[in-house]
């Protein structure tokens, strides 16, 4: 897959979906100008903007997107990693926009803030995102599944004080997550 390819189905999708984008950016500003210090809001938010996201992705919201794609010479696994793009993009800039907002209070350890949360947002995001050709139970155990890696990761964090294994663990599931969604949507279109 070329990057270019990557970059059209990341603009065609964030074009379409730049509402929730937005709206997910400007919530990630306010919450993190107003909300006090700590690591549990900018984790449990961020990563339930980065699931809203992921679930934006779903077969059947933008049937025009999902025509183009499947006519496109795209393997799934090159299309798994192209439409990853985009909750990963909206995750980012709402961790980032958090982090501004932090910056603009002048509060302590908003570097650390970015780094925790970034991958723990980005790991149940991509966990996420096989919830997305899901339907019934399985949907709801992927989304469970994401949840339980924000919920892991802050563990790590804040009661095992381990920012090396947090990050570690959290790049460990997002590999696994996006391999498995690319599997996945490798099986259901065997191009």
């Amino acid at each position: 897959m070329t990057g270019r390819i990557a970059i059209a189905v990341l603009r065609a999708r964030l074009y379409a979906q730049r509402r929730v984008v937005f709206y997910a950016s400007v919530a990630a500003f306010v919450a993190g100008f107003v909300q006090p210090e700590g690591l549990a809001a900018p984790l449990f938010l961020c990563s339930l903007l980065g699931i809203t996201t992921a679930l934006a992705q779903s077969p059947g919201l933008h049937p025009h997107l999902d025509s183009c794609e499947q006519s496109a010479p795209l393997f799934g696994r090159h299309l798994a990693r192209a439409k990853a793009l985009v909750p990963c993009v909206a995750a980012t800039l709402a961790v980032g926009l958090y982090a501004v907002a932090q910056a603009l209070r002048v509060m302590p350890h908003v570097p650390t803030t970015f780094v925790v949360a970034l991958g723990a947002v980005l790991a149940a995001t991509l966990t996420a995102l096989s919830a997305t050709i899901r339907r019934g139970a399985s949907r709801v155990l992927y989304i469970a599944l994401a949840a339980g890696v924000a919920v892991a990761a802050y563990a790590l964090v804040a009661k095992a004080h381990s920012l090396v294994a947090e990050l570690l663990v959290c790049a460990i599931v997002a590999f696994l997550a996006l391999r498995q969604y690319g599997e996945a949507l490798g099986r259901y279109d065997p191009i």
